[in-house]
């Protein structure tokens, strides 16, 4: 007789925790979260970086994850509850194996219904303007990022094709510790954002505390998979005092960037907000003026040039382009 695999589930006790803090379950493993920004446009015309930069319009955008709760890092600059945050006997298996995962339809299809739910409370209140509020029941961006690492979904580009086929575009914000996914993904999405906290490895495994051996070496896979993306990518890096702005690390950066060349790079603050202040200290967290000088720096070792910025994110656009590429929508 053949045992049933088990689906893959978000543990109880994390999963309370997480809808406490404002998540809204999809099924079994994947969660949703109106972010900080989604509300601001809303209620006073005030949109993010990415609106600001690529045109995402801030109200028609759902913020997702298809793995809340798992991921192969452990990152001390991570917002989230993970493992190396609680006792022995409240932790959990972070890389799920030999389990089934949700279908990639499904889940489009239920966070789609879910975030036109929330939308339906602004209907009753004071607005920006009444008819983002419409906009917003139906979105036309899924972020896929918020909590977890998205590409341990095995279904990762049927998730971008969902949602692509109801007209949505899709970021997708991966670690990079798996470049096996990304680089057999069916369906690209409109834009790859990488994240790259460390340029070297020993930083790296004392900033991410990675559970794979391995992941410095799958980040440079992944990294050096960029050129091979129709789509524009971005190297993130989250900016942390008294870990990664130093000189040493700031021309090791550049390196890297010269060497793989991504679209775009993107130096932003580590915040000091949810879990990571148990890890590390509000001095930790730098000033938009000091991420601004650290880009400014990084643009004359490599060559790219200042797009932006936006300073209420602490946040700094670096490209080769002249202007950045901006999506359109109806």
């Amino acid at each position: 007789m053949t045992m049933l695999a088990q689906k893959v589930t978000v543990p109880r006790h994390v999963k309370e925790l997480m809808e406490k803090q404002g998540y809204k379950f999809i099924l079994n493993h994947s969660a949703l979260k109106p972010c900080y920004w989604f509300r601001k446009a809303l209620m006073e015309g005030k949109t993010c970086y990415k609106h600001k930069f690529y045109g995402i319009p801030t109200w028609r955008c759902i913020q997702m994850t298809p793995t809340a709760s798992f991921c192969n890092l452990q990152c001390l600059y991570c917002w989230r509850l993970n493992v190396s945050d609680v006792s022995p006997k409240d932790r959990w298996q972070e890389v799920p194996e030999g389990r089934v995962w949700d279908d990639p339809e499904e889940i489009a299809e239920e966070s789609i219904r879910i975030h036109r739910m929330l939308v339906q409370g602004y209907k009753g209140v004071k607005v920006f303007r009444r008819e983002w509020v419409y906009e917003a029941e139906n979105p036309k961006h899924a972020a896929i990022s918020l909590t977890g690492e998205p590409t341990l979904y095995p279904y990762i580009g049927g998730l971008v094709e969902a949602y692509s086929r109801r007209g949505m575009t899709t970021f997708i914000v991966t670690n990079g510790t798996l470049p096996e996914r990304l680089e057999k993904i069916e369906k690209e999405p409109s834009q790859l954002y990488v994240t790259v906290p460390a340029p070297n490895e020993k930083l790296y495994n004392m900033i991410t505390r990675p559970l794979w051996p391995d992941a410095w070496e799958r980040l440079n896979k992944t990294l050096s998979l960029l050129q091979s993306f129709s789509s524009p990518t971005v190297m993130r890096i989250p900016m942390i005092k008294g870990f990664n702005m130093d000189e040493s690390s700031l021309k090791e950066f550049a390196k890297i960037i010269q060497k793989y060349q991504p679209t775009y790079v993107e130096p932003k603050a580590y915040m000091w907000v949810g879990y990571s202040r148990r890890r590390l200290t509000r001095e930790n967290m730098p000033t938009h003026d000091e991420v601004k000088e650290f880009a400014l720096k990084l643009a004359e070792l490599t060559g790219y040039n200042v797009l932006d910025e936006a300073p209420e994110s602490r946040i700094v656009l670096l490209s080769r382009l002249d202007k950045a590429i901006r999506f359109r929508y109806d």
